[in-house]
């Protein structure tokens, strides 16, 4: 068994975060389970974890106490797990300004002040492990959740330059990659909403991604409970991942496997295309110094 440690996961109120949570406890480490609403966090409490407000759409200054509390719950924080996020869709032309900027405020300013707020304790202790919820999103170009994927596709780029700045100091991190879970994230009634057709021309793709969307809920590969337990073994090194050091990037599900491989070779052999006429836009080998 793992050696316990205190952790501390946002966006616990439901789905993917609420599971991961429970997981935790259950496998005898101490959890801080954060979220914008704690009313909404009473199974975690009843379960054991300690709750806490966490609104990563707050001001720095204001995240840096929420996040100071609840190191204060235990007195330090071992493993912070980054899960909160939501989902605009719609075609880009049809999306306003202030929906997109509120949904990179949420998804990838949010993250990176949480970042802001989390690692002086970190530093101060020599070592910790920020776990980064990407999406295997940032691998697609989907018409209609452009908004979510290169915000997802942000968060990606943000990770992986953290861990190249704090690795001096410790800290590792890891990017998990969800691809999708049979959670309630398209679900009516919560966050999520399906596209809204403001522009005429786009009504033909919005319906067919509406379709799209409702016949996928409730019918995703991906297991929560086994999900939740492999982010767990990963960040822990043990059960499936004993003996191995924690990724900088782990894609978590068969879809999200398929998803990011195929979008990377798609990327490489555009590259590989057009290499010659990209490679023609350098000085000539005997003016270049690197």
């Amino acid at each position: 068994m793992a050696a316990q440690k205190v952790w501390l996961v946002t966006g616990t109120s439901s789905g993917f975060g609420n599971e991961l949570a429970h997981t935790i406890l259950k496998n005898g480490h101490k959890v801080v389970a954060a979220g914008r609403n704690t009313s909404r966090l009473a199974s975690l409490k009843e379960a054991g974890a300690a709750v806490t407000k966490i609104d990563q759409n707050e001001p720095l200054d204001v995240l840096k106490k929420q996040v100071e509390d609840a190191i204060a719950v235990y007195g330090h924080i071992d493993v912070i797990v980054l899960n909160a996020a939501y989902v605009v869709t719609g075609t880009l032309e049809e999306r306003s300004p202030e929906e997109s900027l509120a949904q990179y405020h949420t998804n990838v300013f949010g993250i990176l002040n949480l970042y802001r707020a989390i690692l002086p304790h970190f530093r101060e202790r020599k070592g910790g492990v920020v776990a980064t919820v990407g999406s295997m999103g940032a691998s697609m170009t989907d018409p209609l959740i452009g908004l979510y994927h290169s915000s997802k596709a942000a968060v990606r780029n943000l990770s992986l330059t953290l861990d190249n700045e704090v690795k001096p100091f410790g800290i590792k991190t890891c990017l998990i990659e969800p691809g999708y879970f049979r959670t309630n994230l398209l679900s009516s009634g919560t966050s999520f909403q399906l596209p809204e057709t403001k522009i005429e021309a786009y009504s033909e793709t919005n319906e067919k991604t509406k379709a799209f969307l409702i016949d996928r809920d409730r019918k995703q590969s991906g297991d929560p409970k086994r999900g939740a337990q492999v982010i767990f073994d990963v960040l822990t090194s043990s059960g499936c991942a004993r003996g191995r050091e924690i990724p900088k990037t782990l894609a978590l599900g068969s879809d999200a496997v398929k998803c990011i491989i195929g979008s990377n070779e798609e990327f490489n052999k555009r590259v590989e295309e057009w290499k010659s006429v990209s490679e023609s836009t350098d000085f000539p080998k005997e003016e270049q110094y690197y």
